[in-house]
């Protein structure tokens, strides 16, 4: 489950003005899109450059390639030298199956790209935390009904964190949809394979209430939470707060770039249900 509610930042991409900018100045800045999970490797750290917004982007030709792309631990003892993927424009990831990602510690993301731009992030590793309670029983079978009460899920916490995701995801690859009268589109439409449910709760807050109409889909479901670090968390809030204004009101974590580089950990003891008509 790569890249948990990612739909925002490839609109990145197409922003390259600052605060004194005119609607029409261009100024091509680094896009850094990475993430680190723990007690995994480092799947992807993706570099574009920025677009035109009057001119249509493609990733393959704002791709940073040939970059000196290395995590390096803060409090730990770590390095890792990213490699480059000619196959995914713009990504860079571990070639190196020992180095772990692990939680409770700070990396550090140092990027040197080819024409001497220099970038760098600072994450720390939510730690580890378990779900404890569920109205729904793992491996169980459930009727779906939009009349039921909604589905309770508590967990432990975490440290380190800014947020906890809980997140909905089908694990078929053809899941069927629901009736069209209640999704209110048409069967046409491809499922969805995730749902980010509820972002944004309160950094203290470990439960939360599931309605049945979160699950708009039937078949093998899965329930998972996130704990997520402050930078994830800082971006999404003021993603979400600029709604209907302009996105140069972020304030990026990036020094020497824009975007977002983050991390997250996966609770223990996540739920997955076969949901039937």
């Amino acid at each position: 489950m790569r890249y948990l509610l990612l739909l925002v930042l490839p609109l990145l991409y197409f922003t390259g003005c600052d605060e004194s900018a005119s609607p029409f100045d261009y100024n091509k800045q680094i896009v850094v899109t990475g993430m680190l999970e723990s007690g995994r490797t480092i799947d992807t750290v993706k570099l574009l450059y920025t677009g035109e917004v009057d001119k249509l982007v493609s990733p393959a030709n704002y791709a940073i390639t040939n970059a000196v792309v290395k995590v390096i631990g803060v409090d730990v003892f770590f390095e890792d030298s990213l490699v480059y993927d000619p196959l995914n424009p713009g990504r860079y990831h571990s070639a190196n199956p020992l180095k772990i990602i692990l939680p409770t510690k700070t990396y550090r993301l140092d990027i040197k790209t080819q024409d001497g731009k220099s970038v760098s992030a600072v994450t720390t590793v939510p730690d580890t935390f378990s779900l404890v309670h569920s109205s729904l029983v793992n491996n169980s079978v459930v009727k779906y009904s939009p009349l039921n009460p909604v589905n309770f899920f508590a967990w432990t916490a975490s440290r380190f964190h800014g947020t906890y995701l809980p997140t909905i995801s089908s694990l078929d690859l053809n899941a069927p949809r629901i009736l069209k009268s209640f999704m209110r589109d048409t069967t046409m439409d491809p499922p969805p394979d995730k749902i980010g449910y509820r972002v944004g709760l309160p950094k203290e807050q470990t439960f939360t209430e599931v309605p049945w109409f979160v699950l708009n889909y039937y078949g093998t479901t899965r329930f998972d939470v996130y704990a997520v670090d402050e930078n994830y968390n800082a971006f999404l809030n003021q993603y979400f707060a600029a709604q209907g204004g302009e996105l140069k009101e972020i304030r990026y974590t990036i020094q020497g770039g824009i975007g977002v580089f983050w991390a997250r950990t996966q609770a223990k003891g996540g739920i997955t249900v076969k949901i039937t008509p």
